[in-house]
């Protein structure tokens, strides 16, 4: 019933009993037809799988589009990225769906150990799935084309998935994700903890209007709060933006391993960061004037997570800044991070016209002057609070310490 097609490696009994599984519950237009089922070998994921058709009602009722890494942990964290349904490609799609168009190459676990009613996980080809069970109705007995794949590791499934998405256009939050899903849940729980994700909630998979943080972000936060406390001292500390993608950030996986989840240094300061972040969007959508999503989101934007957390992290060793920084989590009136003001800093002749303000662009520049901000309103200003005045003298500052820099590395060389 099951033909190796790949010579030299054979599947153990269990996979073949998965296709005898497969054949007797579905009966795949193939088996209908008296052709075999061929057994293919993936060498690059070694994976096994088969190629074979169903019906589009057999794949409505029992494909599950929330397919997750590991069944035994949790249920609620699926790996794909979020169904974009008002997109206009995805319309276009199901009205061929509608019309009778058969889809090919759908990329499917058959798991039996979850939701076994919904035993086709779906990693590649979710919104052909989706559009095929908005056209049941219509053309339920077209026969679309599926990969199945059988017995994965959690290793395979980030793999298989994230090759399956790279045909088409996948945000590397999505990808991010699935490879924290596939580190462990420490982070999406700490983030949960604190503050930034409710509870059961996970990371964004793409820049989120609502203010949920992505895995870039919260990554940035921690990198930054352990290396600046490690740091000797906080007037060269360089703030750093964890990178995207397919791999994961080699800062991030260096620290990650050294993070005590536990710490009630690091919660503290997640929780004052997570208290800010809801702070300044509720202030900022509340009012009538400056109502900007970028002003609402301000915190979470990759350079002020970046320069926060490195000033909470220098300043484990000076409580009393330490608790001035915090306090910008109570401030009363305006939005704590004055976004307002942040955008109309800049340093004459040396800023272009077309520059937007602190905490808009990611650069090794920016995130050094967005760190000044936090220095400078923690340890020299008088008063709480971010202001124009101290947006601009943090610009100043930190060229003048960039110039100083420059000097003393000319005098090097002479």
């Amino acid at each position: 019933m099951g033909e190796v097609i790949s010579v030299g490696v054979k599947p153990d009994s269990s996979i073949m009993d998965k296709v005898q599984r497969f054949v007797e519950r579905f009966e795949p237009v193939e088996h209908s037809l008296g052709l075999p089922i061929q057994l293919w070998f993936d060498a690059c994921s070694e994976a096994f799988y088969f190629l074979c058709h169903l019906d589009g009602k057999a794949i409505a009722r029992r494909a599950d589009l929330r397919a997750v890494l590991d069944p035994q942990e949790s249920e609620e964290y699926k790996l794909n990225r979020g169904l974009y349904l008002d997109k206009y490609a995805y319309l276009i799609m199901r009205r061929d769906a509608k019309r009778g168009r058969a889809f090919e190459d759908i990329v499917v676990e058959f798991d039996e150990s979850y939701r076994p009613n919904q035993p086709l996980k779906v990693f590649g080809g979710q919104h052909r799935v989706q559009a095929i069970k908005d056209a049941k109705k219509e053309h339920g007995g077209v026969a679309h084309g599926l990969r199945v794949y059988l017995g994965l590791t959690s290793e395979q499934k980030v793999e298989i998935a994230t090759i399956s998405n790279t045909s088409i256009v996948v945000s590397n939050d999505v990808l991010d994700r699935m490879q924290e899903d596939l580190l462990g849940g420490e982070l999406r729980e700490w983030c949960q903890r604190v503050g930034l994700l409710e509870e059961g909630q996970n990371f964004a998979d793409k820049r989120s209007s609502e203010g949920i943080p992505t895995v870039r972000v919260a990554r940035s936060f921690l990198v930054n709060f352990y290396a600046a406390k490690e740091f000797p001292d906080d007037e060269s500390y360089e703030p750093y933006v964890c990178r995207s993608g397919p791999e994961v950030d080699a800062q991030y996986r260096r620290w990650r391993d050294s993070i005590e989840w536990s710490d009630p240094a690091l919660e503290e300061a997640g929780r004052q960061f997570a208290q800010m972040h809801h702070l300044q969007r509720e202030r900022v959508l509340s009012r009538e004037e400056d109502k900007y999503l970028e002003f609402a989101n301000k915190a979470i934007h990759p350079s002020i997570v970046a320069a926060w957390g490195s000033a909470a992290g220098l300043f484990q060793r000076d409580p009393d800044a330490l608790q001035k920084h915090y306090a910008l989590s109570e401030i009363d009136g305006g939005d704590p991070l004055n976004a307002s003001a942040l955008s109309k800093a800049r340093l004459k002749g040396v800023d272009p016209d077309t520059y937007r303000g602190l905490g808009a662009r990611i650069g090794q520049k920016e995130l050094g002057r967005m760190l000044e901000v936090f220095l400078l309103q923690a340890k020299v200003a008088r008063s709480r609070g971010i202001t124009e005045r101290l947006a601009n003298a943090a610009i100043q500052s930190y060229e003048s310490k960039q110039a100083v820099r420059e000097a003393e590395k000319a005098k090097r060389r002479l």
